[in-house]
């Protein structure tokens, strides 16, 4: 294997590995209080939208968030009519993970490394809990500079190549390849990542980079759908309810994607600010559009189809 291809592959894991030491950290601290906020605060689309945002900007993962909205369908904690607007609500704060890689911060990852690694040495949970989420961010910063670093490189292989050149000459497929790499990777935010080292280099189009962010909501869908499996009927029907209303999004943007592009640079300056921006954006206009349907649609599902 190419060592410029093995490395990618150790930064990806690097950044895998910081998001569940982040989100571990945090679901220790605030994990028992997040199920009881989604269970008893969920009563209404809209308060289903602000706390799905909450917890996914807290825990990091529309995928742990949904999950957790699965299960406690599955416990009848809560019913699939609540579960709507958490969905709505969680893909809009994993767009935080992308912002903080925006910013520049040179090499701060070895501040939060040390910061991290001292805090979980120390015998206090809470303690343990806030260096894991310090070292998770080191670790997150750590790996988009790695992804910086090998981006031209890479494109030295000729299937990194053509991938890029054919995500660059065509949105859908473009949109494919968001897809299937985040549904391998199972995170959206590491595929954003991944795209902006290519964009510092001017590797690929800013537009490109956007489909590609529109296909990773839809693949991270894969592990909801896992989750959902053998948890009953109310809880498969939030796991397809989580996939049709990310593919929806995906078929409304992606006409105007040269639009969101020309739109975000302007506001943003630099093509990695703008992706931040622009997944925003997307997720944010997304949710609030679906919300007046959310009820509705949720009350159908429990009357015709459960």
């Amino acid at each position: 294997m190419d060592q410029n291809v093995l490395l990618f592959l150790l930064y990806i894991l690097l950044f895998l590995l910081g998001m569940g030491v982040m989100s571990g950290g945090m679901h220790h601290l605030l994990g028992n209080k997040m199920r009881r906020t989604l269970q008893r605060a969920a009563n209404t689309p809209m308060k289903g939208l602000l706390i799905g945002t909450l917890a996914s900007m807290l825990l990091q993962s529309s995928s742990a968030v949904t999950i957790i909205t699965v299960g406690l369908i599955g416990a009848r904690a809560i019913r699939f009519s609540q579960s709507v607007g958490i969905i709505l609500g969680a893909n809009i704060g994993t767009t935080l993970t992308g912002e903080i890689a925006a910013l520049p911060l040179g090499s701060m990852h070895f501040l939060f490394f040390g910061l991290g690694l001292l805090l979980m040495c120390l015998p206090n949970r809470k303690l343990f809990s806030i260096g894991s989420f310090s070292f998770g961010l080191g670790c997150l910063f750590a790996s988009m500079h790695g992804f910086s670093s090998l981006a031209e490189p890479l494109t030295q292989s000729p299937f990194i190549r053509d991938l890029i050149v054919d995500a660059n000459g065509s949105m859908f497929y473009a949109v494919l390849v968001g897809v299937l790499f985040s549904a391998i990777i199972q995170s959206s935010a590491a595929t954003i990542l991944v795209c902006m080292g290519f964009l510092d280099h001017q590797i690929l189009s800013l537009a490109a980079a956007i489909a590609i962010m529109f296909g990773s909501n839809i693949g991270t869908c894969l592990t909801t759908y896992i989750a959902s499996l053998g948890a009953g009927k109310e809880a498969r029907w939030t796991a397809y309810t989580h996939i049709l209303f990310n593919v929806l999004s995906v078929v409304l943007f992606l006409p105007f994607i040269y639009f969101l592009s020309d739109l975000s640079l302007a506001i943003a300056g630099s093509e990695k600010v703008a992706l931040a921006h622009t997944s925003v954006i997307f997720n944010l206009i997304t949710a609030l559009v679906s919300v007046p349907l959310a009820g509705p649609y949720g009350r159908w599902v429990e009357r015709k189809r459960l």
